[in-house]
């Protein structure tokens, strides 16, 4: 009776002590959370461990195995704003860190190891930020921007649709600089392809320049017979990494502001075209005080489940223009004439309502953003899904599991 007195006060002990523990890493966490919800910056750099993954050279999905506690994910999920692994700040930090505690308590789940883990994860997205902050401030000083666009969020069910805007978020495109910090307004959306222009990275040549270096006699032709005028001296812009063949006519393409009633014109969006009588383009941008042509080399295309997968990881902001009339204005002269790519981009994001994404500091510091990226991805190989497009499923949050 003695011995068992002893034992059964022992293990009373243990347990205050580790509800003791529990408690105040509840409380540690809730005051970082607090903190990040203050000041979201400290949010950007969250990462999750996306659930499922898309295999571009299998043309599949390809299942995520996690190395940690999915109720951790979940709560990751829900701080970075239904984006499972590039956050998406909305001021949902301290929830997710109470709703992770409560799911916790009511499926009678240890705690500790798992504050701990999202201690962790939260601190290494401050450290970060406040680690690039003194080599990179002056990058993102270029005023405010009117909220025009309406951001769809990461688990959005709408579909992708011509006139759509994807704004890489700062993290996810970093080793790819045709993408990284890019503005991509969406021109074509079906049930086989989505493709795209890249509408803010402007090369150094104009199309004049261009044209002097091109082989083929047949493009200089064309373009001769247009009667281009000032448009020949307008910087090219490269559009994406795919190219559809070796004829210029094939390669180029142009937006414009100069639509309407012109043959084979597309309108992209309202106050804005794709490609048309290049001829009658011309002739309209020299009597405009603007020009408002762009002409662009090479796209950008994904397969429709590819750009499920990148919106709901939160590789890329989508915005759509807002319903007032103005913001078909402001999205034109976003995607048409864009020369500065840092500060078009900051300016679409915050148009989005994102600024804490677009003035999250890069730059100097991009090298200390690869290695962190680097070293939070790292994890389990992924492995195949048998059933790629219907196999996903729900996690208790609402998270997708592959």
């Amino acid at each position: 009776v003695l011995l068992k007195g002893c034992l059964s006060t022992s293990t009373n002990h243990v347990v205050m002590r580790s509800g003791s523990a529990e408690r105040s890493a509840y409380r540690t966490l809730l005051r970082l959370c607090r903190s990040a919800d203050r000041d979201p910056q400290r949010l950007v750099a969250l990462l999750g461990q996306p659930p499922r993954r898309y295999d571009p050279a299998q043309r599949r999905v390809l299942r995520t195995r996690l190395g940690g506690s999915h109720f951790v994910e979940d709560a990751i999920w829900e701080a970075a704003g239904g984006s499972t692994e590039f956050a998406h700040p909305a001021d949902s930090a301290e929830s997710a860190a109470r709703h992770h505690r409560r799911r916790a308590a009511l499926m009678g789940l240890p705690y500790l190891a798992d504050a701990q883990e999202l201690r962790r994860r939260f601190q290494a997205a401050a450290d970060i930020r406040e680690q690039c902050m003194p080599s990179t401030q002056e990058d993102c000083k270029d005023g405010a921007t009117e909220h025009t666009l309406r951001r769809l969020p990461p688990n959005s069910r709408e579909k992708t649709a011509p006139g759509d805007l994807l704004l890489a978020h700062p993290l996810a495109c970093l080793s790819q600089s045709v993408f990284d910090r890019s503005v991509v307004v969406i021109d074509e959306a079906d049930e086989k392809s989505v493709s795209g222009i890249v509408v803010n990275n402007a090369m150094g040549a104009t199309l004049s320049d261009m044209l002097e270096k091109w082989p083929r006699e047949e493009d200089h032709c064309w373009l001769e017979a247009l009667n281009l005028g000032p448009l020949l001296d307008s910087r090219l812009h490269r559009g994406g990494p795919v190219i559809a063949g070796n004829a210029l006519r094939q390669s180029l393409r142009w937006l414009h502001i100069h639509g309407e009633g012109i043959e084979d014109a597309v309108q992209v969006a309202p106050s804005l075209w794709l490609g048309g009588d290049l001829a009658e383009v011309a002739l309209r941008a020299r009597e405009s005080p603007s020009l408002g042509v762009t002409f662009f080399l090479g796209y950008a295309a994904w397969t429709p489940l590819q750009l499920e997968l990148e919106l709901e990881s939160g590789v890329w902001v989508r915005a759509r223009q807002a319903e007032a009339i103005e913001s078909a204005t402001a999205l034109s002269e976003l995607c048409v004439g864009a020369m500065d790519r840092a500060a078009t981009w900051r300016r679409a994001l915050r148009a989005a309502g994102m600024p804490a994404m677009a003035d999250f500091v890069r730059g100097a510091a991009d090298h200390k953003l690869r290695t962190y990226v680097e070293a939070l991805r790292r994890g389990p190989p992924p492995e195949a899904n048998p059933s790629p497009a219907q196999g996903a499923r729900q996690s208790p949050s609402g998270r997708r599991s592959g």
